[in-house]
């Protein structure tokens, strides 16, 4: 096995974790990301290394119907319920960056 890049190996084995623990297979995850379950297998074992638009963004068409239907629930919710939701995902967003080593210093 060659890792490609060190700083990305703890967040790739914390996706087969997650994974597991989860209880999905491969080809499950690999199917609803849209890849394939050989590529979603290097990525657990650090062998490749996602594009972030790949990470982040599906296909169009599900990245559009994703959006409306988050902001259909969003604009439901009263101004403070609003500022509390963008402080979880701000949250989750850096405990992720923290977990994945994406938070160090150049």
């Amino acid at each position: 096995m060659v890792v490609i890049n060190d700083e990305f190996k703890g967040c790739s084995m914390q996706i087969q974790v997650e994974r597991e623990r989860l209880g999905y297979s491969r080809e499950q995850i690999a199917e609803r990301a849209h890849i394939s379950p050989r590529y979603l297998a290097a990525i657990e074992l650090g062998e490749k290394i996602p594009k972030a638009d790949a990470i982040f963004y599906g296909p169009q068409q599900e990245r559009e119907n994703e959006s409306k239907r988050l902001a259909q629930i969003i604009l439901q919710c009263t101004p403070k319920e609003r500022t509390l939701i963008a402080a979880i995902v701000d949250t989750i967003l850096d405990v992720r960056k923290r977990e994945c080593g994406l938070d160090r210093p150049e």
